[in-house]
Parts: structure tokens; sequence; C-alpha cells
């Protein structure tokens, strides 16, 4: 199997659909517990619940923009597959190919997807919205199946060592996630009362700070199995060579660095980072998670000299 400069396009943007998916689709179910319950059990537990005006708007935000990320993500990956017929033909008849789960995980996540923004769309009943909910979480694994999916599907191109490593699908995971959970920090800052998202925001920050953690540290596992089983001169490009400056200032600075220091500096000073710092770090995570693919398709796919 071979990839054109295309499939990183693909990668981050289908990987932070599926991230964005995960969080909110989660967010949205433990909303719906708390309504449930905490209506049931008084005025206190309902305490902290984002404000529907605000809640519907960041939904349709969220939604909307993940499944338009997702239809140009799928589009660059059948631009790159070269007949624009066959993921067609991967979803009408399935086989046990990791591209033809893959195809299938893909179209049942841009349902789900198409279902999360209805529901904030428009009003539905009673039924159709408890439908909706049970289709959103059911939606919820097969987003990590996305996440994951787009480092298998560099894994499984057995011939470029770079990509030979467990730890990638594993990386590209907590970076997908990572991204979805500034997409949805993004929808947040454009709600109207700022007020109403304080307490799923702050929450959003310290999940992100942990994804973040985790990530830096299976990017050093990853790359220590690659000094192990890779070619130095691959390696080098990475590290020092030709993308070394997009893996340092793109990658590490931009995805790692700074939304580990701004989030260790909120939660340590329990203050709120302002919705101009919050949206200037997500933009940077988002740039970094492009970075982090384009960096580990491009030294793959370089010609031998």
């Amino acid at each position: 199997m071979t990839f054109s400069e295309l499939i990183a396009v693909y990668l981050f943007l289908g990987g932070t659909a599926a991230g964005a998916y995960a969080v909110l689709a989660s967010l949205d179910t433990c909303e719906a517990v708390r309504a449930r319950y905490g209506n049931a059990g008084g005025g206190r537990r309902t305490e902290g619940r984002l404000c529907e005006s605000s809640y519907r708007r960041m939904q349709r935000i969220v939604y909307g923009a993940s499944l338009a990320m997702m239809a140009v993500g799928v589009l660059c990956l059948i631009a790159d597959l070269g007949r624009p017929d066959a993921f067609y033909y991967l979803m009408i008849y399935p086989t046990g190919s990791l591209v033809s789960i893959g195809a299938l995980a893909l179209s049942l996540l841009i349902g789900c997807l198409v279902a999360g923004f209805c529901d904030a769309a428009f009003t539905l009943g009673e039924r159709a919205g408890s439908a909706l909910l049970a289709a959103k979480a059911a939606g919820v694994p097969v987003a990590f199946a996305v996440m994951t999916y787009t480092g298998m599907l560099l894994e499984s191109a057995v011939a470029v060592k770079l990509w030979q490593t467990p730890w990638l699908p594993v990386l590209f995971m907590l970076s997908a996630l990572s991204c979805g959970c500034v997409v949805v920090l993004l929808g947040m800052c454009l709600c109207e009362d700022r007020r109403a998202v304080t307490r799923w925001e702050s929450r959003l920050v310290r999940f992100d700070f942990l994804v973040v953690l985790l990530e830096t540290a299976v990017a050093a596992l990853l790359f220590a199995d690659l000094a192990r089983v890779a070619d130095a001169s691959t390696l080098h490009e990475v590290l020092a060579g030709e993308h070394a400056s997009m893996f340092w200032l793109g990658f590490v600075s931009c995805s790692l660095l700074l939304p580990l220091s701004a989030e260790a500096f909120s939660m340590a000073g329990r203050r709120r980072l302002r919705p101009s710092s919050l949206a200037l770090v997500s933009a940077c995570v988002l740039a970094g998670g492009l970075c982090l693919r384009i960096v580990m398709v491009a030294a793959g796919v370089q010609p031998v000299v």
C-alpha cells in the first residue's frame, strides 16, 4: 500500500473529527444523565449544567465542524486511493481487510455525526431525541476506532520501517483526542454566555492535560522503539533534518509544551484562561497535530537516495 501527501490531511481531519465527536458525545451523555437524575433529586444536582441555548449552539458548531472535517478528510482518502469507486465498494462489499474495516467505521461515524448535528439543529420529540442520544453514545467507541485506525493505516505499510511500531496508532489516537478536546473548547469560546460553560471548560482543560501528558510519554516511547527498528537516516530526517523544524516547533512545541504549560498554569492558579488565550492555544494544538502527521507521512514516503 502506498500513500500520497493527501493522506496526512485525511489522518488529521478524520482523527480530529473523531476526537471532537468522542468528547462531545460523552458530554451529551453526561448532560442527559445529569438532567434526568438531577431533576429527580432536586435543584442542587442541576447546578453547573450548561444553559440550553449555549449548549445547543456549541453542539451545532462542534458537530457541524466535525462533519465538515470528516467529509473533507474522506474526500482526501478517496483521492489518495486513486479510484473514487474504491471507497464505495469497500462499504458495500466489506472484507476483513484493515482498509475495509476502516471504511465501515468512517461510514458509521459520519452517520453518528449527522445524528448529533440533527439533534442540535432541530427541535425533535422525546422519542426521537432519546434515539439520537443512544446513537451518539454508541458512536463513541466507533470514534475511538477511527482515531486508532488513522495510525494503523500507516502501520499496515510494512515496507516503511518508520511506521512499524505499535506506538504509532496509540500516539495518533491520543493526538486526535487532544485535537478533539480543543475543538470542543473552541466551540465553548463561541457561546453567548461564557458563565454557562465554566464547569465543563475547566473539566475539559484537566482532561486534555492528562491526554497531552500521555501523548508526550507515548511519543518518547515511539521514538525509542523506532531507534531500534528504523534506519538512522530516516530518524535523522525527523529529528534533525529536513522535517526537524516542523517536528520540534510544530508538534513538540505547539501540541505538547504549550498546552501543558497553559493548562498547568490554569489549574495551579485555579484561573480560567481568557477566551482569546484559550482559542490561541487550541489553534496551536490543531496546527501541531497536523504537523505530526505531515512529518510522519513525509519522512515515511521520502525517496531513498
